[in-house]
């Protein structure tokens, strides 16, 4: 089992990231969802098939601010109106190529302050842009959030491309389903990793719970699978408890050859040796580092090539690069490699790259 994926967190037309903004209308009271640029997007997933990708990391609401409609507690009400047509636009477009998406709920920006929103002036009724002081923490830290977002917004998303579902045609596209992308930012426990950018840190406890309930959400009414991941190896464990559910886990890496204690270099080291007892993938992991990557890191040599051919090799179940999007100072992906891949693994990769 090796599933051959990439990221592409979220699209680009080269001069707008739209991080956040792929799916539903924004706070901004716009809408520039993937339905409103379907042409543009699937010239990307024609791109991905024919460099042999079979599976696509995409992130959903990110920072919460377009998809989903708040009421005046700030908790969620519903999927925004535009939410489905994208998210339809997306699954269509993907299999169209024979692409299987795993949908990325939040990001763990959720919970940064500062993070955009905006407020009706009480008197005329204008919208002005505001910054949430605690982020969206209360939407994940209280009973009242947790019910709203799960039974507002997960399930009827989950439930939408479920069995019985409006559009149970497209549900064979969602590969799976990963409640926040890198947790680890966000966890009151993990002080270690816990980011600055946090004022009002989530117990651990309560995420737990959403995931547990999202993974059986997940497996009650649809084929696909659950998953999470972690930025550090050194919380891979937390993830492997049955009681949430999770069909498979991820390890994100990004190692410094200069901060060797920030991020543990998992190139080398086995699948079976990291003590996990359900299949993981290495998630994200830097595409062409030693050419491209933030000013002031240092990362390894490794190459694209090695790590993929690490990855096969070692027991993983997939491994996969950050990204085709190439909207941070990581870059694209180098594709010499990958049609490399290809020409050595046809049995793995998408039939549009042979």
């Amino acid at each position: 089992m090796f599933w051959h994926g990439c990221n592409y967190p979220w699209s680009t037309d080269g001069r707008t990231v739209f991080y956040g903004m792929d799916f539903g209308a924004n706070v901004w009271g716009t809408h520039v969802g993937v339905s409103t640029r379907r042409d543009e997007v699937a010239r990307d997933f024609v791109a991905m098939a024919r460099l042999g990708f079979t599976i696509v990391r995409w992130f959903v609401f990110c920072d919460g601010r377009s998809g989903i409609e708040y009421d005046d507690r700030g908790l969620p009400a519903g999927p925004n109106p535009h939410l489905f047509a994208d998210l339809d636009t997306a699954l269509d477009i993907a299999r169209d190529v024979d692409i299987r998406l795993v949908l990325v709920l939040l990001d763990h920006r959720w919970m940064f302050k500062g993070i955009p929103d905006v407020i009706a002036d009480p008197s005329t009724g204008v919208l002005l842009e505001a910054r949430l002081p605690e982020g969206r923490a209360q939407v994940l830290d209280t009973q009242s959030g947790r019910e709203a977002l799960l039974g507002n917004v997960v399930e009827p998303l989950v439930r939408r491309y479920g069995f019985d579902g409006e559009r149970a045609d497209l549900g064979s596209q969602v590969f799976a389903l990963e409640f926040m992308n890198e947790p680890d930012f966000a966890i009151e426990e993990w002080e270690r990793d816990l980011s600055a950018h946090v004022r009002r840190p989530l117990r651990f406890e309560a995420l737990a719970d959403l995931v547990s309930r999202t993974s059986a959400l997940v497996h009650r009414h649809t084929a696909a699978l659950s998953t999470m991941a972690a930025a550090r190896l050194h919380n891979l464990w937390a993830w492997d408890d049955k009681e949430l559910g999770l069909d498979f886990v991820q390890v994100h890496t990004y190692p410094d050859t200069h901060h060797q204690a920030r991020d543990t270099d998992v190139f080398g080291m086995r699948a079976d040796s990291l003590g996990i007892s359900t299949p993981v993938v290495l998630g994200e992991f830097p595409g062409d580092g030693p050419r491209q990557h933030p000013a002031g890191t240092s990362p390894p040599s490794t190459s694209l090539e090695e790590y993929l051919e690490f990855a096969l090799a070692s027991g993983y179940a997939g491994a996969w690069p950050w990204s085709f999007s190439g909207t941070d100072a990581y870059g694209r992906l180098p594709e010499a490699p990958l049609r490399e891949f290809a020409r050595r693994h046809p049995e793995l990769v998408n039939r549009r790259a042979l």
